[in-house]
């Protein structure tokens, strides 16, 4: 995909969600998973602007991807709070990232972040429930 920043790469092994509303990219900066994606009409919502739905799942998936970077574990989200900061453009390069703040063995929390290139259009905090060391996952959303 043309306008796709240095060092990003495309996710080709997205399954479901994520290669139905994709391409996304990923690159690793400071041992941090940053993902982007650059919306079009397909995210748009009765405004012209990316539907916070679409938002809050890029986001969700850039902070579980936070879990798995950091502590080597899958999850799955259990809580989300987020806080709608700006709108969304189309065609904007957007960005998101989560930084896990806090983990036992059971749990993370992770706080999230998705900005455009004016202004913050998210944020939010997280509760993840940790899987199973042992759980084989084939896919990576």
């Amino acid at each position: 995909m043309s306008n796709v920043p240095p060092d990003f790469r495309e996710l080709t092994e997205a399954t479901g969600f994520a290669a139905a509303n994709g391409p996304w990219f990923e690159k690793i900066e400071n041992g941090r998973a940053i993902r982007g994606f650059r919306p079009g009409p397909q995210h748009a919502n009765a405004l012209g602007i990316v539907h916070g739905g679409m938002l809050a799942a890029f986001l969700d998936s850039a902070m579980g991807t936070a879990v798995w970077h950091v502590l080597k574990r899958r999850a799955v989200t259990i809580r989300l709070s987020i806080d709608y900061l700006g709108p969304g453009r189309l065609g904007e390069w957007l960005q998101a990232e989560g930084e896990v703040v806090g983990h036992d063995e059971h749990m993370a929390q992770v706080r999230g972040r998705l900005y455009g290139p004016r202004h913050d259009v998210l944020a939010s905090v997280g509760s993840f429930a940790l899987l199973s060391r042992h759980r084989t996952v084939n896919v990576r959303s």
